[in-house]
């Protein structure tokens, strides 16, 4: 059973063969043309795609409403998704995503319905095999964690890296601080693991760390866009998500929401510890306030305060 907010970010092709019984003979030539030129066609206004196909706007109009979407335009915004899905940079994207007149509500509208496609979609997709296997592999406390991400995804990472941090020891943020990266991988072991971000366009230096981490027996773990992407051939266990947007620029709200998880999923397994662990970190914070404010450095949400 499809929950409602599957039904309604099915795309056009599962529509269409759910409805296929129920159209008429100009819906279902349409439905046809549809088919064979899936997601271009939905890239011209309704009035062009009919004379294309031979058949009338109100037919055009009749059959998107019988499939679910509440107008034309939603339908075309699925099929950008669909098309910039195959671009590789926000370059290629813009002409697609920005070329177009719409509305500052259309924005957010269209930001909206990318992201409940990319986490309906990262979700349904979700290998759990893969996702088990990473959680109890990061669970463990043995060997250290090195969470790695570049350009864009690097707030991913940090957020992740950060959070794993108060759920077990020996979580780093490979590159981040004072030691360089390379000087990091010095003293890779067996037993540690590496937890890396890939997401178009993808750079070297990922799939360079991440044959390291093999080379010296450790394991690899992957979160990346697509099976394509260098890093998938290297992984242990590889996770995807899905990245489209309404801008030119890859959406990390579904690599938010599969961090997310991650790290539940973690402070799950490991519960008694991690809440041992965020005890001393509410001492620790009352201790460092209290030094603080003894000190006369009074914290900034505390000043004008007695």
């Amino acid at each position: 059973m499809k929950s409602s907010l599957q039904e309604s970010t099915a795309l056009l092709t599962e529509r269409l063969a759910r409805q296929d019984a129920d159209l008429t003979a100009s819906e279902r030539a349409l439905a046809e043309a549809l088919g064979r030129d899936y997601p271009h066609a939905l890239l011209e206004s309704a009035t062009a795609l009919a004379a294309r196909t031979g058949t009338s706007a109100s037919t055009v109009v009749r059959l998107f409403a019988k499939l679910g979407y509440g107008s034309y335009a939603e339908a075309q915004r699925e099929a950008r998704a669909e098309v910039t899905a195959l671009l590789q940079t926000a370059g290629q994207r813009a002409p697609v995503t920005i070329g177009t007149r719409r509305s500052l509500q259309q924005c957010v509208d269209d930001a909206l319905l990318h992201d409940q496609h990319n986490l309906t979609t990262t979700r349904d997709g979700l290998d759990m095999a893969a996702f088990e296997a990473m959680v109890a592999r990061i669970a463990q406390g043995k060997g250290r964690i090195f969470v790695l991400a570049q350009i864009n995804s690097a707030p991913v990472a940090a957020w992740l890296a950060l959070h794993l941090n108060m759920c077990r020891p020996g979580v780093h943020e490979l590159g981040a601080g004072a030691v360089d990266a390379t000087d990091q991988l010095l003293w890779i072991q067996p037993e540690d693991a590496l937890l890396v971000f890939s997401i178009r366009r993808y750079a070297s230096g990922p799939v360079k760390v991440a044959q390291r981490f093999r080379d010296a027996g450790a394991q690899v773990l992957a979160i990346t866009d697509s099976a394509a992407a260098p890093l998938a051939a290297l992984s242990h266990h590889r996770l995807q998500v899905r990245t489209s947007n309404a801008s030119p620029f890859d959406s990390y709200t579904a690599a938010f929401f599969l961090c997310n998880a991650l790290v539940s999923a973690v402070a799950q397994l490991r519960h008694k510890a991690v809440s041992e662990a965020l005890k001393r970190r509410d001492d620790l914070w009352t201790d460092f306030e209290s030094q603080l404010i003894v000190e006369g450095h009074t914290p900034a949400g505390r000043r004008g305060k007695r």
